[in-house]
Parts: structure tokens; C-alpha cells; sequence
């Protein structure tokens, strides 16, 4: 008799997830929109039995494309400033912890290539409506990782703010082995109840059928199995964590420290009611077929009749293959040459209406257009019928239908960067060491960047949510070139010092700013060195005024020639500082 297999209780709940997902065709509109993209269109489709290959024009590639280029190409920088504070020598500190954090976080981007997967998760929240990141540490690093919409289940499928979740389990397809490693890993620190026969009946199993991509997953190379990752807040505030296969509780509940979901999602389009938002392709995958199936029609329809079609009684001919042949003779029984016009002749060609080519033309542009997509939006324009001025506000005005879409990119890059924090202030419990760089002159010339590491300790990063703020600041090359005309402006209207100036510029403007602080610095050291001088002169000049005083000779020559070389160290002075 086979053994009835029991479900782990988190299994049972992600099984209630997937049903009400299974209600809501998540599964198979995503998996329509990922084949409407990549041209996967007749998919499921009843192809017609006069036709070759079914034709193809695919437009929603390029207006994906299109809109998901736009809305990358702002791009932005998380940056914390200082908030709120009280004192000079607070806001110094403030600002010193701001830029280490705001430098600790890029590094840490790059390193988890977090960039790469949030471009990705752009794109697959234009296709399927959602796309999910997720932070966690490992070995006191900071990593993240993409979850695709399939693999994650909210337990408030109707309210879309991640943080508002009762709950949020998100499934990982796994090896065998790595999850068996994982298990004896967690029994051994954690002191789980586990035991050596149940960590060997994790074992493969098949639950791949609501993967993204599940038709890849039918052979797998390794053997593999799906964990499911349940987080849930609980009534201190904190963000519990378990983990589970089907049949085996590898992690017993326990407390992260954190007290935010690690989980920021990139919805598409909000759509009240509904967790998941709405995607820029769902509601024309009608059009894109329509266009399709007018298109095989018509190259059917010239496949039929737009050639002329040769008609012969056979029954004179002697070599019927010879009609097809180039070049071949034709021989007739019993007939004449001059009268093979009566057994061999041609169907005309029919005239096709430009009907439907004209209703295909109108679907794509139409379509094109309702979603700002037209020619111009995606570079579908001659040059030299339009003027380079024209194009640009057209092109500008083309991107008006994006602001909500932009908008909201700049909320999840801030959700990140609260993540971030949240997991730095958990897990970092002896405090961190950040580093401030500051670009310094060598002798020979070259900019090298100092590092000046310091620490914060964990108190001081729990105020960190009352003091700092996160910033998300545009950093495409038109904005930084508009933040330093800014301060160019205040500059020469002297509202600000050259020393402000520098001071002001951006890390990576385009003005050299090590090279400018580099001059001021030198500046200032032959200011200190005239003024060195200048004291050293009034010291000997005081020394000398002393000594023939107290010989009772007359000091007024001696008045003239420091009032003569005081006017020389003020002509110095002024060689030495132009107005700026």
C-alpha cells in the first residue's frame, strides 16, 4: 500500500495561494504574455490548413521595448542627506554617516549586480504587470535576487503595499542537494528537531507546473526540488522566517530582527483591488493576433489567385511534365502548333482589395499609437523631413504617458533602500564600518581616492530613521549638467564662494571636481605661506623697533620702510589671489 504523503502546514498554504492565482488566470496570462513577446503567437491557436507557416508581425516587442528603454533611461541614485538636526557638529556627523551609507549601498549594488536584475524586473513588470525583488544576508553580505510574479503569494491579495502583508510566501526551485546541505546547515546552528531520515526524503518532485517557463522545466539536469519561503510579521513588529518542501519543515520559525518584508515590487500599473496591477500587453494581444491572421489571409489569398495559373487538356499532350518544365517541347497528338491556344492557355491573376491591407495597416498603427508607441516614440523617423528641434518635443511629448511608470520606479528604488537599511541595522549587531572617500592630487598628478573608514554603532543606526533621509536623484547626463549650471550660476553671481562651488558638485560631475579642489587647495597653501611670511616680517620688524628703542634712536624711518614693505606683501597678496 503506497504511503500517504502529509503536507508540510506551509505547503497547505501556498497550495491556497495557488488556487486563488489558478481563479485569476495568473499562471496562464503570464505565460500568453511571454509568448505574445517573443513571437510565440500562434501558440494554442487553430492555424489555417491552406497556409505554409502562419505570418508574424510582432508590434508589441518593439512597444515593450520602447517603453521599457524609457522608463531605464531615468536614471537615479539612491543618496541619503541628513534630516533632522540640532547642532553644526550634528549635521557634520549626519552628513559624514550619509555619505558612507550612501557609498556602503552602491558598492553593495554593484557587487550583487542589483542593477542588471532591476533592469530585468522593468521589463518583465511591462509583460506580466509585476516584478519582485528580494535582499537577504548571507555571510554578512547583502545580496538580492529577482522573483518572478509566478513564484511569489501575498496573503492580502487585494492591497498592493508589500509591507501591509499578513504574510508573503515566495517558492525557490532548488537541487536536492543544495537543499539537503541547507537542512543539516540549519539543524546544526539552530538546533532543529530534524532527523537524518527525513532530510534523506527530500527528494525531486515535479511541482514546476506554475514556474515561469514551465515547458523548459519538463527535463531538468539535476535533480530539483521547490522550497517555499513564508515571512510573517509578528505581533513584535519583526518579520519571522520558515522554510519548507513539500514533506519537510527544513527551518522552524524564527526571527529575522527585521522589521520590513524583504520584498519590494515594481508594479506596472495599479489596478484598484488588486495586488498585481495590470501589464502594457494584456489587452492587446487581441489586436496582435488580428493583425496576424489578416496577414496569413492575405498571403494566402496571393498564394491562390495573384499568379496566372496554367490550364491544359491532357488528353492531346503527350508529355503533360513538359508544361512545367523551362525549355522543354511540348508534343500534341494529332493537333497542330497553330492550335494549341485551344487546349493550352492561363487563369488570369484576380485583382486583390486593398481592403485588408488597409485595416492590417490601421490595427498596427492605431494599436501603436493608443499606447504612445507611434514612429516617432520608437525612432521611426527620416531626419531630413523634420527638424532636429521638432523630433525632440515630439519625442519628449511621447514619453508624457510614461510619468506614472517613472514615478512609481522611483518608490520602489526608495523601498529598496529602506530594505537595505532595515537588513544593516538586523543583522549588523557590532555596529558597521563605513568609509568616507574623498579624491585626492598626487605629486605626479593623479587622482587617487582616500578612504578614511569609521564606525557606527548599532544605537546610532537605530536613530538613523529619524535623522536621514533617502533621496532618489536623477543621474542622467542632462541632469547633472543642469545641477551644475545651477551652481555655475550662483557662482558667477556671487552667491556662493569657489570653494561652495566645489564643495556643492556632484561626485561624478562632469566638472572635474578633484582637479577644482586641487586649485583651491594649492590657493590657499600660498595664502598661508604670504600670510606666514607677512607675520614673520611684522616679527622682526617689531624686534627691530624694540632694539633702537631701547638705544634711543628715531623709529620713524623705520615706520616708513614697514609701511613700504607692507604695501609690497599687499601687492603680493593680490598676485596671488585673483577674484573669483
Amino acid at each position: 500500500m503506497k504511503e500517504e504523503v502529509i503536507n508540510t502546514d506551509i505547503w497547505n498554504l501556498l497550495e491556497t495561494g495557488k488556487n486563488y492565482n489558478r481563479m485569476q488566470t495568473l499562471y496562464e496570462q503570464a505565460e500568453d504574455n511571454y509568448d505574445q513577446y517573443h513571437g510565440r503567437q500562434w501558440k494554442n491557436l487553430k492555424k489555417p490548413k491552406s497556409a505554409g507557416e502562419p505570418i508574424v508581425l510582432n508590434i508589441i516587442k518593439p512597444i515593450v521595448k520602447n517603453k521599457i528603454n524609457t522608463v531605464n533611461e531615468s536614471s537615479y541614485e539612491i543618496v541619503f542627506n541628513p534630516n533632522t538636526y540640532e547642532t553644526e557638529e550634528e549635521l557634520e556627523s549626519l552628513r559624514a554617516v550619509a555619505k558612507g551609507l550612501t557609498q556602503f549601498i552602491m558598492r553593495m549594488w554593484e557587487k550583487s549586480q542589483s542593477g542588471k536584475k532591476v533592469r530585468s524586473i522593468v521589463k518583465n513588470s511591462c509583460i506580466t504587470s509585476e516584478g519582485i525583488i528580494y535582499f537577504f544576508n548571507e555571510d554578512d553580505n547583502i545580496k538580492s535576487e529577482e522573483v518572478y510574479k509566478n513564484n511569489i503569494y501575498y496573503g492580502n491579495e487585494n492591497d498592493s503595499d508589500i509591507q501591509n502583508q499578513p504574510y508573503i510566501l515566495a517558492t525557490f526551485r532548488r537541487t536536492v542537494k543544495e537543499v539537503r546541505e541547507k537542512a543539516r546547515k540549519y539543524k546544526e546552528v539552530n538546533k532543529n528537531e530534524l532527523t537524518d531520515d527525513e532530510i534523506k526524503n527530500i527528494v525531486s518532485d515535479m511541482d514546476y507546473w506554475e514556474e515561469t517557463s514551465k515547458d523548459k522545466r519538463v527535463v531538468e539536469v539535476s535533480p530539483m526540488c521547490t522550497v517555499v519561503r513564508k515571512f510573517e510579521r509578528k505581533e513584535d513588529g519583526k518579520i519571522w522566517i520558515s522554510e519548507s518542501t513539500r514533506t519537510c519543515e527544513i527551518l522552524k520559525e524564527q526571527s529575522t530582527e527585521c522589521e520590513l518584508y524583504p520584498f519590494a515590487h515594481y508594479v506596472w500599473e495599479d489596478e484598484v483591488g488588486y495586488a498585481r496591477g495590470v501589464s502594457e500587453i494584456s489587452f492587446i494581444i487581441d489586436n496582435q493576433r488580428a493583425i496576424n491572421k489578416i496577414a496569413t489571409r492575405r498571403d494566402i489569398a496571393t498564394t491562390i489567385g495573384a499568379y496566372p495559373k496554367l490550364v491544359a487538356d491532357t488528353s492531346v499532350v503527350k508529355n503533360p511534365q513538359a508544361l512545367n518544365q523551362v525549355g522543354s517541347t511540348v508534343e500534341l497528338n494529332g493537333m497542330r502548333a497553330d492550335d494549341v491556344n485551344k487546349v493550352v492557355s492561363y487563369l488570369r491573376p484576380v485583382s486583390m482589395s486593398a481592403d485588408a491591407y488597409n485595416l492590417q495597416q490601421d490595427l498596427i498603427q492605431g494599436t501603436k499609437e493608443l499606447l504612445g508607441a507611434g514612429d516617432v516614440a520608437l525612432g521611426n523617423v527620416n531626419p531630413e523631413q523634420a527638424s532636429g528641434k521638432a523630433i525632440l518635443a515630439v519625442m519628449n511629448a511621447s514619453k508624457q504617458p510614461l510619468n506614472e511608470q517613472v514615478e512609481n520606479f522611483k518608490y520602489f528604488l526608495e523601498d529598496c533602500a529602506k530594505i537595505i537599511l532595515d537588513i544593516i541595522k538586523a543583522y549588523y549587531i557590532d555596529g558597521i564600518t563605513l568609509y568616507t572617500t574623498t579624491d585626492e592630487i598626487n605629486d605626479l598628478g593623479q587622482t587617487e581616492q582616500i578612504e578614511t573608514p569609521f564606525k557606527i554603532t548599532q544605537e546610532e543606526l537605530e536613530k538613523l530613521d529619524l535623522n536621514l533621509k533617502i533621496d532618489i536623484t536623477p543621474q542622467s547626463a542632462y541632469d547633472k549638467y543642469a545641477q551644475e549650471m545651477s551652481l555655475e550660476n550662483l557662482l558667477i553671481k556671487g552667491m556662493i564662494t569657489l570653494e561652495e562651488y566645489a564643495e556643492a558638485l556632484p561626485e561624478d560631475s562632469t566638472m572635474p571636481k578633484p582637479t577644482l579642489e586641487s586649485i583651491i587647495r594649492k590657493r590657499q597653501e600660498k595664502r598661508n605661506k604670504i600670510a606666514q611670511m607677512q607675520q614673520e616680517m611684522n616679527a622682526y620688524d617689531s624686534a627691530i623697533k624694540q632694539e633702537i628703542a631701547m638705544m634711543g634712536g628715531d623709529t620713524s624711518e623705520m615706520s616708513s620702510m614697514q609701511a613700504s614693505g607692507n604695501a609690497s606683501g599687499e601687492n603680493i597678496t593680490e598676485q596671488n589671489n585673483p577674484q573669483m
